[in-house]
């Protein structure tokens, strides 16, 4: 995940992106936020609860991590202290609770604008607390879906703002999570897949708006 992350950074900001002054930790707690606002907590109006649109959010938020962990520190210690974390600190309970949720991605958010040094051990309690599909087999299958679709928009126009993210009255990710349903992780050629089924969909959308 973090080779692949490096390679979607220098895909969309170039290979200097270490160097450039990004601010990962803005764009963390940003995404928390969004998190949030699927777990029902405005109590001025109702919501509707996502536990699918908050898994996504939640790899919204491990790009941005990873993004930020790399930038001072090599792909292997990275790996090495991600793989330790899951291992000692990963915990799932019995039931899902929006409050533990909010809980976890308000202690998440609170180290991206503090101290910054328990990001990641934050990033796995939120995971536990999300649900035991969130460990690192299933970060690893989202993640991956959407490395896929992060290129996908680059490569049709998200920066220049000519990118399409409402395909047929659903947003993106709604069709992403319904193709890496289908197709395994681990098959050799599962990227180019999910491209594919996105690039065909997206080009059907496209005829569609153009009549």
């Amino acid at each position: 995940m973090f080779e692949k992350q490096d390679e979607l950074n220098i895909h969309t900001n170039g290979s200097d992106w270490r160097n450039k002054n990004l601010n990962w930790r803005r764009a963390i707690w940003t995404e928390c936020a969004e998190l949030l606002d699927y777990t029902n907590w405005k109590w001025w109006r109702k919501q509707d609860i996502s536990i699918k649109d908050i898994e996504m959010e939640l790899i919204d938020t491990w790009h941005f991590l990873m993004s930020d962990i790399m930038v001072n520190n090599s792909i292997d210690s990275c790996t090495e202290n991600v793989y330790y974390k899951f291992k000692n600190s990963f915990e799932t309970f019995q039931e899902t609770k929006m409050s533990r949720i909010q809980e976890y991605a308000e202690e998440l958010v609170r180290e991206s604008l503090t101290s910054h040094q328990s990001m990641v051990h934050r990033f796995v309690m939120l995971c536990g607390a999300i649900g035991p599909q969130m460990n690192i087999d299933g970060i690893y299958k989202l993640y991956m879906g959407k490395n896929v679709l992060n290129k996908f928009r680059q490569d049709n126009g998200y920066k220049q703002k000519t990118y399409q993210k409402i395909w047929d009255g659903q947003e993106d990710n709604v069709y992403l999570m319904d193709i890496i349903r289908q197709i395994l992780p681990t098959n050799e050629v599962f990227e180019d897949l999910v491209y594919e089924c996105l690039n065909e969909k997206y080009k059907k959308v496209i005829s569609n708006s153009i009549k």
